[in-house]
C-alpha cells in the first residue's frame, strides 16, 4: 500500500486536490482520509464534548442548552493559545488513531491510500507516508477565502494563519508541491503530472 500524505496551508485546497486525485486515479485501488472531517465525528461524541465543556471555568459557555457553539469554539481556539493546546491535546491523540486504523482496514484493498492531515508538520503524527503532497497559495488567497467562503472577519482568517507553520516552511519539508492560487487550469495540469507519477503505482 502505497501512502500520500496530503498537506498546506489553510484554505489552499487540500479537499479539492484529494478529490481530483481521487477522480482521476483507479477508483476501485484508492481510499482516501480526511483528518478534518474525522474532527467533525469527534466532536459529536459525547465523551468528547463533555471534556471540552470541562477545560476550564469558562468552557461551558461555549454550549447552549447542551449544544456547543461552532463559532464560540473556534473563536476562543485562535484567541488563547493555552485553550487551544487543550483542544488540540485532547483531539490529535483520537484523530491519529482513526487515522491508523484507517490505514489498517485498506492495508490489503487498496493500492493507494490518501491521507488529508493539514497538520501534518505542526503534530507529531507517527504514520508511514510514502508521499508527502503540500498544497499550497499565497497569503492574500488565503486570506480572501477565509473571510469569502468561511465567512471570517479578517482578524480571525489572521490568527487562524498564523496558527499554522510558515507555508514556505511547509512547501520545504514536502516532496511534491502543488501551488493553487485559483487557477483551475493550472490546477489540474499539476494534478494531471502527479497522476502520470503516481499510474505506476497501480500495475
Amino acid at each position: 500500500m502505497f501512502v500520500i500524505g496530503i498537506t498546506g496551508g489553510v484554505a489552499c485546497g487540500k479537499s479539492t486536490v484529494c478529490r481530483k486525485l481521487e477522480e482521476r486515479l483507479p477508483k476501485e485501488r484508492v481510499s482516501s482520509f480526511d483528518s478534518d472531517a474525522a474532527v467533525r465525528e469527534l466532536m459529536r461524541r459525547d465523551d468528547v464534548l463533555e471534556a471540552i465543556k470541562g477545560m476550564d471555568e469558562v468552557s461551558a459557555e461555549l454550549f447552549n442548552e447542551g449544544s456547543l457553539l461552532k463559532d464560540k469554539l473556534r473563536k476562543r481556539v485562535f484567541d488563547n493559545s493555552d485553550f487551544r493546546e487543550k483542544v488540540e491535546s485532547l483531539l490529535h491523540p483520537l484523530v491519529l488513531d482513526l487515522a491508523s486504523q484507517f490505514c489498517e482496514n485498506n492495508r490489503i484493498l487498496a493500492k493507494m491510500v490518501l491521507m488529508e492531515i493539514p497538520l501534518l508538520y505542526e503534530v507529531d503524527f507517527p504514520l508511514d507516508i510514502d508521499l508527502e503532497v503540500v498544497v499550497a497559495a499565497n497569503r492574500g488567497t488565503q486570506l480572501a477565502r477565509l473571510q469569502n467562503e468561511r465567512c471570517l472577519d479578517c482578524e480571525l482568517a489572521e490568527k487562524v494563519i498564523a496558527s499554522q507553520l510558515p507555508i514556505k516552511e511547509k512547501i520545504d519539508r514536502g516532496d511534491i508541491l502543488v501551488w493553487n492560487d485559483g487557477n483551475e487550469d493550472a490546477l489540474d495540469e499539476q494534478i494531471r503530472h502527479l497522476v502520470t507519477r503516481c499510474l505506476p503505482i497501480f500495475k
